[in-house]
C-alpha cells in the first residue's frame, strides 16, 4: 500500500468513523427529541460500517480512530448480537393455531387484484388478513375475497391510512380514531374455533414520524393501544401493523412494556420490511411487526414475498 493511497484512504475513513460517531450520538438521544430518533432505526448499519472502519483503519495504521470505530461498532452491535444468539424453540404444547398476514400495500397499488389472487392461493392457510393503505381501489378485491373471507371490518379511503381487516372466522369490530381523532385504527374481536376467549385484534397503520406533530401522534397511537392490550378484558390481544418504527427505537421497547405483549420477530432474521429494494434483497429496515399475548405463543413468522408494494408482507402463525 503507497503512503498516498494509504493517507487519502485514511481520510476517508476517517470521515466515514466520524460521521458514524455523530449518528450514533443522535440515536442515544432519541427518547428527547423527535428527529434524533430517526437515527436510532439504522443501527445494524452502523455496526457493520464500523466494523469495516475497524479493518481500514486498522490497514491504514489509523489507530485512534480504529479505536474509535471498534467501540462504535461494539455499540451499536451488541443488541443485534444478543438477538442472533437467542434460540427460538417451537411450542409443543399447542394444538390449534391462529395465521394472522398484514401488508401495507401502498396507497397507489398498481395490481390489487394480484394481492387478491395471492390471498385466494394461502386461503386455507390463513385465518385473518390485515390490509394497510387501502383505498377503494380494493373494494372489488375484499368483495371477492367474502366466499373465504366473510367476515369482514373496512376503512377504505384515498390516503395512507385507509385499513381493511377481514377473517374467516366470525368478528365484532370497529373503527376508532382515538386517541387524537385523526388516525384510524380497527379494533376487532374475532371467534376461534376451541377457544372460549376470543381474539381481540388491533389493526395499526401509525403516522409516520416525519414532522413533531406526526411523531407525537405515532406515540400517542402507541400509548392508547398499549394501554387497551393490556386492560383487554375478557379477550386475547394480538396487534399488528406498520409501525413505523424498528426495534432499536426506545418506543418500541416501551409499547412492549406498557402493553405487556411479546414481540413475534423471530430470532436469527432481522426481518426488514420497507422498502422493497434490489429485487428484495432484504435491505431496509423493519417497521411492521407482530405482538401477541403471552398466551399466543409464536409457532413462525415469515417474510414476503414482493407483492407490488413498497413493504413486504408479514404472515404470522400463533398457537393456542
Amino acid at each position: 500500500m503507497s503512503p498516498n493511497f494509504r493517507a487519502s484512504a485514511g481520510k476517508r475513513l476517517q470521515l466515514l468513523a466520524a460521521l458514524l460517531l455523530l449518528a450514533t450520538l443522535c440515536a442515544a438521544l432519541s427518547a428527547h427529541f423527535w428527529f434524533f430518533e430517526l437515527f436510532s432505526h439504522f443501527r445494524p448499519y452502523y455496526a457493520m460500517f464500523g466494523v469495516l472502519c475497524v479493518i481500514g483503519l486498522g490497514a491504514t495504521r489509523a489507530w485512534r480512530w480504529a479505536a474509535v470505530a471498534m467501540l462504535l461498532a461494539l455499540w451499536n452491535g451488541y443488541p443485534i448480537v444478543r438477538l442472533l444468539l437467542q434460540e427460538f424453540v417451537p411450542p409443543t404444547s399447542v394444538s390449534r393455531h391462529v395465521t394472522v398476514f398484514h401488508f401495507n400495500v401502498g396507497l397507489h397499488h398498481e395490481e390489487p387484484q394480484r394481492v387478491g389472487a395471492f390471498l385466494r392461493r394461502r386461503a386455507k392457510l390463513v385465518d385473518v388478513v390485515v390490509l394497510l393503505e387501502t383505498s377503494d381501489r380494493f373494494a372489488p378485491v375484499l368483495d371477492e375475497l367474502k366466499d373465504v373471507f366473510p367476515h369482514q371490518v373496512r376503512h377504505l379511503e384515498d390516503s395512507p391510512f385507509g385499513i381493511a381487516l377481514v377473517s374467516r372466522f366470525p368478528l365484532q369490530g370497529t373503527v376508532s380514531r382515538e386517541p387524537s381523532g385523526a388516525f384510524p385504527h380497527i379494533e376487532a374481536a374475532a371467534v376461534m374455533p376451541e377457544r372460549a376467549e376470543p381474539l381481540m385484534i388491533y389493526a395499526v397503520h401509525a403516522p409516520p414520524p416525519i414532522a413533531g406533530d406526526m411523531a407525537a401522534a405515532r406515540n400517542l397511537k402507541f400509548d392508547y393501544v398499549a394501554r387497551k392490550a393490556a386492560a383487554q378484558p375478557n379477550a386475547t390481544p394480538i396487534v399488528v401493523g406498520d409501525f413505523n418504527l424498528t426495534p432499536w427505537s426506545p418506543y418500541f421497547q416501551k409499547f412492549i412494556a406498557d402493553s405487556g405483549l411479546r414481540d413475534a420477530r423471530m430470532p436469527r432474521r432481522f426481518d426488514n420490511t420497507w422498502p422493497v429494494t434490489f429485487n428484495n434483497a432484504n435491505l431496509g429496515i423493519a417497521i411492521d411487526h407482530s405482538f401477541a399475548h403471552a398466551s399466543l405463543p409464536l409457532v413462525k413468522r415469515d417474510i414476503g414475498p414482493d407483492l407490488g408494494s413498497d413493504h413486504l408482507p408479514v404472515t404470522v402463525t400463533f398457537g393456542y
